[in-house]
């Protein structure tokens, strides 16, 4: 019996990737009859000469991106080997189930999308819980590491510490991968520099925990909050795909600056699609490092036909900010499929 994986190869793109990514899905696991962290060894056995990052992704599950968008699809275990090695206590991490309840709904108004008829009855993975982190004490950085290699933010951030090289894969662009759909690739540039640090408040969040919610900045860095990211690549969705997700939260009436991070993409939609934007919670900090990037709150509240649903999809490209010198690509132009022996 074989298990299956997909790899992002490092070179692919055009030579934009920097280090191999691997992805497997957890339904593939299940019927190997393996744990995720033996799912991990057995494809880190395929990369003996070099060094590669693994996320298990359950495809049936949701997960929240750091602006508080809900997406298909869960990181529920993530790892990194060096040379076929898990380190034992820092390679790999387990992403717990956090179970539904009132309260959670109560506490972060974003999770009301849980309950939509796009998600409502799915599993939820966020961040890894006390127990996953395990020797590790809490932090922000939900990360593993083994030898040079790193995988950071609940499988979302990989970098080779030894040659300083480090890619972003934006979560709904691993589900692109995942059901080879459609990619955006190039680099980060300031808009998603600026728009990582907009996120909202969480318990076990991905990336963030409580600290900061929805109309603060996470990243508090003035001016130069563009800079903090902007060179690295980049492995996105399809803009549309990202319009398409961000409607959905926009539809149940979830407003950005109050319940979701006041991110470019999300207040650029917002203003395209005629939604209401709470500009009075977006605090000073955060609108510097907006502005830092040309969007204003005088260009934001400048009256505007608004356009349906169906054509801010259509014109995502043009209403989406972010990502420089993107290059579309098919996943299965850019993501191999490959099987390794159990």
């Amino acid at each position: 019996m074989k298990l299956r994986y997909k790899v992002v190869p490092k070179g692919a793109a055009d030579g934009v990737v920097p280090i191999n990514l691997a992805f497997v899905d957890k339904r593939d696991v299940d019927d190997a009859g393996i744990s995720y962290k033996e799912a991990c060894q057995l494809v880190g056995n395929d990369f003996r000469d070099d060094c590669v990052t693994i996320n298990v992704i359950d495809p049936d599950a949701v997960t929240v991106t750091s602006d508080g968008i809900m997406t298909d699809g869960a990181v529920v275990a993530f790892a990194c080997a060096d040379h076929g090695i898990i380190n034992k206590d820092f390679g790999f991490m387990n992403v717990s189930e956090i179970p539904y309840s009132e309260t959670l709904i109560a506490e972060e108004p974003h999770m009301k999308q849980w309950n939509s008829k796009y998600y409502r009855g799915r599993r939820l993975h966020r961040g890894p819980s006390p127990e996953d982190r395990k020797p590790l004490e809490s932090h922000n950085e939900h990360m593993t590491m083994t030898g040079r290699i790193t995988n950071n933010n609940t499988g979302s951030e990989m970098m080779n510490t030894v040659d300083m090289t480090e890619i972003l894969a934006l979560f709904i662009g691993q589900m692109e991968i995942m059901r080879d759909g459609d990619l955006l690739i190039g680099l980060a540039g300031p808009m998603v520099s600026v728009g990582i640090g907009m996120v909202v408040r969480e318990r076990r969040g991905r990336i963030f925990g409580w600290n900061y919610g929805a109309g603060k900045t996470a990243h508090n860095s003035g001016v130069f909050a563009k800079t903090v990211k902007s060179d690295y690549p980049v492995i996105a969705a399809d803009k549309k795909v990202v319009a398409e997700y961000t409607l959905r939260a926009l539809d149940i009436g979830l407003i950005p600056g109050l319940h979701l991070g006041c991110s470019p993409v999300v207040v650029s939609i917002a203003k395209a699609y005629g939604k209401p934007i709470a500009f009075d919670n977006i605090e000073e900090s955060a609108w510097v490092e907006l502005e830092s990037v040309g969007i204003t709150r005088e260009e934001l509240e400048k009256p505007s036909k608004p356009m349906t649903r169906e054509e801010v999809i259509a014109h995502a490209d043009e209403i989406l900010p972010g990502i420089e010198n993107g290059i579309k690509y098919k996943a299965t132009e850019v993501a191999e499929t490959r099987y390794v022996e159990l």
